[in-house]
């Protein structure tokens, strides 16, 4: 399907300047309500709420092709589709910009490069997300110099289809009086998804070389709704995003050889 679509993008254009990759599936996500009830008297509530650190855990499945599904979903579709469409995203003229929806929710203790599909955990879009954080990291090494950059934004916590999914409606009309106030403690409660683009269309309007590769771009708002952007380092090192790369770039191999073999 990558391939018929960037087929399909070649036969189009010429070149693009910026692709925007948004994947963000959390199949049957379960809420801990231990973990809410015991985050409401901790030191760590106002992080536990604005990360979701520890409150959803979710039931992953494996697709047609033997990958985790969250995994296939939110990094390796989109890698493969990127190594599709090296041609059009690296010319020789102006630089190309690839910009991933990452989330403050990624965290190294999700994430395991001997694991890196997440299929022995219980948090598996919280790992996607880091593996984005990496991979991310991993281009603009091997492709700054051709002209292409790379970069990770996170729209903070928006109200979307996505969240009323996670728990009745009328549970977040309750807690609503307390997010408007954990509003002004903490930023990273956007709400709406046009406070969320704030760091997006922030990026679109920045020299991709002035940027730097390792920090994460957040959408921000206050709590009297004012949007802003702000940064943050990535925790991680740029070995494990490498060694992750190439794991990548082996197990897409891997793919093609049975694909083909099947065919």
């Amino acid at each position: 399907m990558t391939g018929l679509l960037a087929l399909h993008f070649a036969c189009r254009f010429q070149r693009f300047d910026y692709v925007y990759l948004n994947a963000g599936i959390m199949p049957n996500p379960h809420l801990n309500l231990r973990a809410l009830f015991s985050s409401l008297f901790s030191r760590k509530m106002i992080r536990v709420f604005s990360t979701a650190e520890g409150l959803l855990t979710q039931d992953d499945r494996v697709t047609a092709d033997g990958l985790q599904e969250v995994f296939a979903t939110n990094v390796f579709g989109h890698f493969v589709l990127i190594r599709e469409l090296e041609p059009l995203l690296c010319p020789s003229d102006s630089p190309s910009r690839l910009i991933w929806t990452s989330s403050r929710s990624a965290r190294r203790s999700n994430f395991s490069l001997e694991d890196f599909q997440h299929s022995r955990g219980r948090e598996p879009y919280s790992s996607s997300k880091y593996a984005l954080d990496l991979l991310s990291v991993a281009l603009n090494r091997n492709f700054n110099q051709r002209g292409l950059f790379s970069s990770v934004v996170c729209p903070g916590t928006m109200l979307t289809n996505l969240t009323y999914g996670i728990v009745p409606s009328f549970v977040w009309t309750l807690m609503m009086p307390i997010i408007w106030l954990l509003r002004f403690f903490t930023n990273s409660f956007t709400l709406k998804p046009y406070n969320g683009a704030e760091a997006l269309v922030w990026l679109f309007h920045q020299k991709p070389e002035s940027l730097n590769s390792l920090t994460k771009y957040l959408s921000a708002t206050t709590g009297f709704g004012s949007n802003y952007v702000t940064t943050e380092k990535m925790d991680l090192d740029e070995d494990t995003a490498e060694k992750f790369y190439r794991k990548l770039l082996a197990l897409e191999k891997h793919l093609r050889v049975t694909i083909l073999s099947a065919d």
